[in-house]
């Protein structure tokens, strides 16, 4: 369980739950988990920086940006409660959207020792429909260096450095960071950052969320969540989203992610998008949410999304 006893703004993980987290990082036996737990917590004081990168890449790939539960359940509804965080994504694998999964990752990062601070961002309207959305993207290092773990697959995949002019990052998109004043802001002098992505060099740059360097509290997420998962202009309420990042054993790299968007199963693969199946009933979207993401809902869960606008829809016969 969580210690939130002391200060609830600050919670920390047990040694169990981190165990048991790393042992879900490399897909482990918790025997091995512990080893690799302390191997990480050696890297972090020998090389903060690699440490926070590998976490960063592990935690991508093994935990989904999904928000299955504001469809399949029977409340319909986000908790930001750190227990409710742990079960939800590391035990049942269910994954989470935004300031869950990095929520989550802000929790591991301090109980491992980390010194940062939580942000927030404003999502374009280009990829997130109705008001310009706030949302958890962001853990600021000391060393101002910026991680996002919440953003799904068009999301930065490494720690970026808050530093202009930049070298354009490789993943599974191109992603950058630049400073430059919105056309919302009525004050010129804004400078806030801005992650932009593309798929490759020859794709213009989609700007994705722009943000400022200064610390959020939890009631600011709560209010942030609320309206991202009950709003009806939110497009989390609109549709399924189910995204995971695939990594590359190998090269130990993240060389792509695998989606479910909808009623569509489908891969990108370095930019190359592959659609994998078309779903046509909610028997076969349960069953590819089995057999790709090794995700099982249980039967409660799966009677939660009918007669809701989310739920495919099969056309009869007659």
């Amino acid at each position: 369980m969580a210690d939130v006893s002391t200060t609830t703004c600050q919670p920390t993980f047990s040694r169990e739950q981190l165990v048991e987290y790393f042992s879900r990082l490399y897909q482990c036996k918790p025997g091995d988990g512990e080893k690799k737990l302390k191997d990480v917590e050696l890297l972090v004081i020998s090389d903060p920086r690699e440490a926070l990168f590998t976490l960063q890449r592990r935690h991508l790939v093994t935990f989904p940006f999904s928000n299955l539960v504001l469809h399949y359940s029977q409340h319909h509804s986000i908790s930001l409660d750190p227990d409710v965080l742990y079960h939800k994504i590391v035990e049942r694998g269910l994954g989470g959207y935004c300031v869950e999964n990095t929520g989550l990752f802000s929790i591991v990062l301090r109980t491992l020792g980390f010194k940062f601070y939580p942000g927030g961002a404003r999502v374009s309207k280009s990829l997130s429909p109705g008001p310009a959305n706030a949302e958890f993207h962001g853990l600021y290092t000391k060393r101002r260096t910026k991680v996002d773990v919440g953003f799904g697959p068009q999301g930065p995949t490494q720690p970026l450095l808050l530093k202009e002019e930049q070298p354009v990052l490789p993943g599974v998109v191109q992603m950058s960071l630049i400073r430059k004043n919105l056309s919302i802001n009525t004050d010129p002098d804004q400078q806030p950052w801005l992650y932009r992505f593309r798929k490759d060099s020859d794709s213009e740059w989609v700007m994705a969320y722009c943000f400022y360097e200064i610390e959020f509290t939890p009631e600011d997420y709560e209010i942030m969540n609320y309206w991202t998962s009950v709003h009806p202009a939110s497009g989390f309420t609109q549709g399924i989203i189910f995204t995971k990042f695939t990594l590359n054993e190998a090269e130990d790299g993240i060389d792509g992610a695998l989606m479910l968007l909808k009623n569509i199963v489908k891969r990108n693969q370095k930019g190359n998008v592959e659609i994998l199946k078309t779903l046509e009933s909610e028997e076969e979207r349960v069953a590819a949410l089995k057999d790709f993401f090794n995700v099982h809902l249980l039967p409660m869960e799966i009677r939660g999304i009918r007669g809701r606008s989310t739920e495919i829809k099969q056309v009869s016969d007659d």
